[in-house]
């Protein structure tokens, strides 16, 4: 017998067998009991901002979303200037009608039956007769028209109130340091280049954290007419050069610090 007819017969004999195995390949893929998927928890998204304003002060991760949901307001005769997120350390400072400004802390007495509980950003959390109610921070562009700080007032609430006079967010940038620009006076935006988005890098090549851990050192810029700030604009680094002598004259006096 030749090798061929042997392969034949083989393949002759193998073939039955292997459209039986196909055949009931086919018949448990149809009649198998399938359990429906059941559909897969998401994971929510969390904006993420990282920022280290003042010297000394942990790198911490902030949750923008807010903490507490939606609260009503409180009933409180005070603004809110400004937080700065830091973990346990975090603070707020406030100004009530009559007192200068204030720095106040998680668990401090703010009146009548009225503590602070939570510090977030852009509001704070109080208890007022066992009631959670919220203090959103007030407009950057009616800080502008403040009263005038006080000489004495620390490097820290200076670092507060020059941030919160352009609306401005802490952001991180490659891993440096920034400020984004928000809801900016008419005021500002005449005196300096800046637009909304715009997230400030350097002032003259010094760090926007060097100038936020001690806002004095604006006064060595007092003189400028042509000030270079490095900005993220769109997405691409610009430098545009800022009136500093005209800003100086309206960020100064607010800072409780004279030319």
């Amino acid at each position: 017998m030749t090798p061929v007819l042997i392969a034949q017969r083989v393949v002759m004999v193998a073939l039955p067998f292997v459209c039986m195995y196909l055949i009931v390949l086919t018949v448990m893929q149809f009649t198998q009991t399938t359990e429906p998927q059941k559909p897969m928890a998401r994971i929510p998204s969390v904006k993420v901002l990282y920022w280290n304003w003042f010297r000394g002060a942990p790198q911490i991760a902030i949750d923008t979303e807010e903490q507490l949901g939606q609260l009503e307001d409180a009933k409180i005769n005070a603004i809110l200037l400004g937080v700065m997120i830091a973990g346990d350390a975090s603070s707020a400072t406030l100004k009530f009608n009559g007192k200068p400004e204030a720095v106040y802390h998680k668990g401090d007495n703010l009146g009548s039956n009225t503590s602070l509980v939570e510090i977030e950003p852009y509001r704070i959390v109080v208890k007022q007769n066992g009631i959670n109610r919220q203090v959103l921070m007030k407009k950057p562009d009616a800080i502008m028209t403040s009263e005038e700080a006080s000489s004495d007032q620390s490097a820290e609430e200076n670092g507060f109130a020059l941030a919160n006079m352009f609306g401005a967010v802490p952001v991180n940038i490659g891993g440096n340091s920034g400020l984004k620009m928000n809801n900016l006076s008419d005021e500002i935006k005449i005196l300096a280049d800046i637009q909304e988005g715009d997230v400030v890098m350097q002032v003259d090549g010094l760090s926007i954290q060097s100038l936020l851990e001690d806002p004095t050192k604006w006064m060595s810029y007092s003189g400028s007419s042509s000030l270079p700030v490095t900005v993220i604009r769109q997405g691409q680094e610009e430098i545009i050069y800022v009136n500093a002598a005209s800003l100086s004259a309206k960020m100064l006096p607010k800072l409780g610090l004279s030319q």
